[in-house]
């Protein structure tokens, strides 16, 4: 049958040998999906009551963004194109983008941490880093250790001469 799909909901992954709860995980993505609708319609609430108070007002909430808005719209194809192409339109937007993404990700931190799949994904994400901050710490402490050991003693090796040196002695 064509386009027909069978998801054996509690098998375990084949290429990870893990045992996946595909069921609770739809489920948290529908709640997290909810969540976001529920934002979205306070947001557009929002908006409107602000329009709605506004009407009166002559002066936009965004002035800038409506100028940029302006601009870029009356621009022919070739002209936004070559808008694009140029570095200092790609920096600036690109600075922009940064901006209005830690925005976004500041917003959207809570509804991660507040649903159980995301609290699972986030816990583990920082005992990663947990792990590797430690094995980097002693990378780093090693490799001043070394670095000192050579200014010390080996100076009038370079210093690649030394470490070939340090992997014959570990041998």
């Amino acid at each position: 049958m064509a386009g027909h799909f069978n998801f054996n909901f509690g098998a375990a992954d084949p290429l990870l040998g893990v045992s996946t709860d595909y069921v609770s995980q739809f489920k948290d993505i529908e709640q997290q999906q909810l969540l976001l609708e529920q934002k979205k319609k306070q947001l557009a609430e929002l908006a409107q009551k602000a329009q709605s108070e506004g009407e009166g007002k002559a002066a936009s909430q965004t002035p800038i963004w409506d100028e940029v808005d302006t601009l870029t719209a009356n621009m022919t194809e070739s002209e936004f194109a070559e808008l694009q192409n140029s570095e200092e339109y790609k920096m600036s937007s690109g600075k922009l983008m940064e901006f209005v993404g830690a925005l976004q990700l500041k917003a959207i931190r809570p509804i991660v941490e507040q649903s159980p799949e995301g609290r699972k994904i986030l816990e583990n994400h920082l005992a990663t880093i947990k792990v590797l901050k430690n094995t980097a710490s002693k990378r780093v402490e090693e490799e001043l250790s070394t670095f000192k050991e050579y200014t010390e003693k080996y100076s009038h090796l370079t210093y690649e001469d030394y470490l070939k040196t340090k992997k014959k002695e570990k041998k």
